[in-house]
């Protein structure tokens, strides 16, 4: 039997988020029964060179044109290039993620006439409150306009429920991300010294990591055996730095390799990550596969894995993210008790080779 020709498509490449997730499956989707290939630019700061080398044994295509934020001359020659690569090419299955992709791809898909179209949203573009509303009410026009071509495979519950009120998709699949570490044997915290209070990722808007500093400042008078730490770096560093001020117990990390971050979630005792919009959260992944209790805000994504008192909290604003923070530092049988459930929920439901089969079962129409 000839193998299908799958185009995995992203426009911000990169070792993290939407990123490794798409890397993750280009070099996992069984080579006997797919040809893959990664189309794709890279996020501001990663190297072409490298996220190629994340993704293989799967060939690499670089569309240049391909970029995160609207730009109407780039975005038409990057529908262009699309439309030529997959006209030439002529893949069976096209897997488009993230939304900018996802308009672009599913159009040149459409244009071509590629028989299977797939696209993953990974956190709707007009759910991005850090955007004007005239950019939002584009983002979901685009959704909307394009809401029939292909099969949305959305990360996550919530994003499919927002496939279908929201972007109008007649066609939505469940097609949960995957955890991509390696699990520790132990899901049990490191000895080590007060109560540790642990957010990671980038420092984005849609992070909202000025919400962790402001909670660091409250737990100094509340809580002085507290410590905060953000693992992680990025645009909003001077922000986070400057709301962060009078904090006594606060460290943002910068950036860490994989070893260092899973050396300081072995030492944490809660996550943090009152995020403003998600897809599904790969840190929230990570930090239940490491047996932490996860405190978050109550978004899209979040929901679908921090389950209230099962493993985690949810807090709808930062008065009830300060008052749910104190209840798990005060509470060590709580905490233990809602770690182990998020990691035997990792372990059942987000791992790569569930992820793997039920995309091959979809790219196959099985």
């Amino acid at each position: 039997m000839a193998r299908l020709k799958v185009f995995q498509v992203v426009e911000c490449g990169g070792p993290g988020g939407t990123g490794a997730q798409v890397a993750a499956l280009c070099r996992s989707l069984d080579p006997d029964r797919f040809e893959t290939t990664l189309v794709y630019n890279v996020r501001p700061g990663n190297l072409p060179a490298d996220y190629e080398a994340l993704a293989r044994p799967a060939a690499a295509v670089r569309v240049r044109e391909m970029t995160r934020e609207i730009h109407p001359a780039l975005d038409l020659a990057a529908l262009r290039a699309l439309t030529k690569l997959f006209a030439e090419r002529r893949p069976d299955v096209v897997h488009a993620h993230s939304s900018k992709a996802g308009v672009l791809a599913r159009l040149a898909a459409k244009a071509a006439k590629v028989p299977k179209v797939f696209y993953s949203p990974r956190g709707y573009g007009f759910l991005m409150e850090d955007r004007p509303a005239s950019s939002r009410a584009l983002y979901k026009w685009m959704e909307r306009a394009a809401s029939r071509i292909g099969v949305v495979a959305a990360v996550s519950g919530g994003e499919a429920e927002l496939a279908r009120s929201e972007a109008w998709a007649p066609r939505v699949e469940v097609v949960s991300d995957a955890y991509l570490g390696t699990l520790p044997e132990s899901a049990e915290p490191r000895a080590h010294e007060g109560v540790v209070l642990t957010a990671s990722g980038r420092l984005t808007a849609a992070r909202n990591p000025e919400a962790f500093a402001r909670l660091a400042k409250a737990l100094s008078k509340a809580r002085p055996q507290v410590r905060c730490v953000w693992v992680g770096d990025g645009e909003l560093k001077s922000s986070f730095e400057a709301v962060a001020v009078g904090a006594k117990r606060i460290e943002l990390t910068g950036w860490l390799s994989p070893d260092e971050v899973a050396a300081r979630l072995a030492t944490s005792d809660v996550f943090v990550h009152f995020s403003r919009w998600e897809g599904l959260p790969n840190a929230v992944l990570e930090a239940m596969a490491h047996g932490l209790p996860v405190l978050a805000s109550d978004v899209t994504g979040n929901r679908d894995l921090v389950l209230p008192e099962l493993t985690g909290l949810l807090a709808q604003d930062e008065d009830a993210l300060f008052v749910a923070a104190k209840r798990l530092i005060d509470d060590a049988p709580l905490r233990r008790r809602l770690g182990r459930a998020g990691r035997a929920l990792v372990e059942r439901e987000y791992t790569l080779p569930r992820l793997v089969r039920r995309l091959s079962a979809l790219y196959s129409g099985a």
